[in-house]
C-alpha cells in the first residue's frame, strides 16, 4: 500500500479527534460539564471552534503547515486529557462508534467528485488562507472571492505536513459524520 494513502488516512482520522478535543474543551469552558455521551456534538463545537479561530488568526497569521500542525497536535493531547479523565468505557464506546462512521464516509471522500466550483474560487480562496495573512480587496480580482466562507476557513486549517491541500474538502464531510453520530445514536439508542 502506498505511503501517502496511509499518510492522508491517519490525518483523516487525526483530525476530526483533535475537533473533539477542542469541542470537549469548549463545553468544559461553557457548560463546566463535559458530555461524553455523543460524540457528535463535540465534533460539531469543535468545528465552531475551529472556524472562529481561523477567523481571528488568520488577521495576523497565515494558515501555514506548521500552524496547523501545531493546532491539530493540541487538539489531540486534549482528547487525551479527556480520556484520562473521564469514564473509559463511554469513551471507548463513542470512540468506536465514530470509528465505524469515519471508515464508512471514507469512501465517500475516495469515490466523490470535487464541488463544481471548487477549482474557480474554492481552491484558490482556501489556499491563499494558507499563504498569507490578512486579505483585503481580492474581490476586485474576481467576483470567487468577494464573499467568504466559514467552509474556506474551516478547511484552510487542514492544510498539513504530507497531505497538503488533498484534505481542503474535508470539513463538509467531518459536518456530515458529526450530525451523522448524533442522529445515528438518537435513532439507535434514544427510541422508545
Amino acid at each position: 500500500m502506498d505511503t501517502s494513502f496511509l499518510i492522508l488516512f491517519s490525518w483523516y482520522l487525526i483530525i476530526p479527534i483533535s475537533l473533539i478535543g477542542f469541542g470537549l474543551l469548549t463545553q468544559k469552558i461553557f457548560n463546566r460539564e463535559v458530555v461524553v455521551d455523543n460524540f457528535g456534538y463535540a465534533g460539531l463545537f469543535g468545528i465552531s471552534f475551529f472556524v472562529i479561530y481561523s477567523y481571528l488568526s488568520n488577521f495576523f497569521i497565515p494558515h501555514s503547515k506548521t500552524h496547523n500542525l501545531i493546532l491539530v497536535i493540541t487538539g489531540l493531547f486534549i482528547f487525551i486529557f479527556f480520556f484520562i479523565q473521564s469514564k473509559k468505557e463511554k469513551f471507548k464506546k463513542q470512540t468506536v462508534f465514530l470509528l465505524i462512521n469515519l471508515l464508512i464516509l471514507f469512501v465517500g471522500i475516495l469515490i466523490f467528485k470535487n464541488h463544481d466550483d471548487f477549482i474557480y474560487y474554492h481552491f484558490p480562496y482556501t489556499y491563499l488562507l494558507t499563504q498569507n495573512d490578512l486579505i483585503i480587496g481580492l474581490g476586485n480580482l474576481g467576483h470567487g472571492f468577494r464573499t467568504q466562507s466559514s467552509i474556506f476557513y474551516l478547511n484552510s486549517l487542514f492544510y498539513l505536513p504530507y497531505v497538503d491541500y488533498y484534505l481542503f474538502n474535508l470539513g463538509a464531510i467531518l459536518i456530515l459524520c458529526f450530525s451523522n453520530l448524533i442522529l445515528l445514536k438518537k435513532i439507535l439508542f434514544d427510541t422508545n
